[in-house]
């Protein structure tokens, strides 16, 4: 009778130990939850750059490119890139443009989420998904863009913001939807509707929210503030400051809380003028002489 041969161990051991090893180079595999949070380059032109946190250097990003909380991404000119969120929400970013993810939560069971991005330098636009009433009003879904001077509390609408980190001017331009915008160092907040934009500066108080001109929204929709190639910009640079999501979401539950993102409406209207009624005084008594 022939001996039956015993399977080979030792090339399947050293197979196992190499994957291992590799494993350990490569890092831990993103859970399922994890990959779900993601937001996806769903379309892209030129060379967008993607940093994840933690690493210290970018790497070239690709079409279905998952970032997750903490990427921080590069657009510089010529280049710009569309990211699709787990809500169904989406993140144009313009050429000359760097930002982070800061957090990036979302519930597919229940529709809870929690999308914040902070805008170091340039432009994005952001079409963002309608969340349920009820679920605004308890403050369990919140979507913002900041800034290092502003935050946007952004509810079912198309915003778009710029900042300039030259001057550290912010502009928030709403074309449909509702956006209440809050300056972090005062914490002075007005609520731009469809059509209107509000610019916020150092030192002083946010723009009243007024329509853009149509040559200002046309260049705020088509155009990034440029930054030149080769200088030392915040495109470039090692490090980008950035707000904490603890800080964004603080300014997002005193927005929502102050205004219309917990109803769902527009702005409300201005209480009437409070008419004081002063009654007129009494007439000086009357003096009798005697005769």
């Amino acid at each position: 009778m022939k001996r039956k041969s015993r399977p080979k161990l030792l090339p399947v051991l050293v197979a196992v130990l190499a994957m291992g090893a590799l494993m350990g180079i490569l890092g831990p595999t993103p859970t399922a939850e994890a990959q779900q949070n993601a937001a996806v380059i769903s379309a892209m032109t030129g060379q967008i750059r993607v940093m994840a946190k933690g690493e210290t250097t970018f790497q070239p990003g690709r079409l279905g490119m998952r970032l997750l909380e903490g990427a921080d991404v590069v657009a510089p000119a010529g280049s710009n890139a569309e990211l699709r969120l787990p809500d169904g929400s989406t993140v144009m970013v313009a050429e000359n443009t760097r930002f982070q993810v800061t957090k990036l939560d979302y519930d597919a069971q229940n529709r809870m989420r929690a999308s914040f991005f902070h805008l170091a330098a340039g432009k994005l636009r952001a079409i963002v998904v309608k969340a349920a009433t009820a679920l605004v009003a308890a403050r369990q879904s919140n979507f913002a863009i900041t800034t290092p001077t502003a935050v946007a509390a952004v509810r079912g609408t198309t915003v778009y913001a710029s900042f300039d980190p030259v001057t550290n001017v912010t502009t928030y331009l709403c074309t449909d939807g509702v956006a209440v915008i809050r300056d972090m160092a005062t914490g002075q907040m007005v609520t731009v509707t469809a059509g209107q934009a509000t610019t916020l500066s150092p030192g002083r108080a946010p723009t009243p929210p007024a329509p853009m001109s149509p040559a200002a929204q046309q260049q705020m929709v088509a155009s990034a503030n440029a930054a030149t190639a080769g200088t030392a910009t915040v495109l470039n640079a090692p490090v980008v400051v950035t707000v904490s999501a603890a800080q964004v979401e603080v300014q997002v539950q005193q927005a929502i809380a102050a205004g219309p993102l917990a109803t769902g409406g527009a702005a409300p209207p201005a209480p009437p003028p409070i008419i004081t009624v002063v009654a007129p005084p009494p007439p000086p008594p009357t003096v009798q002489t005697s005769h």
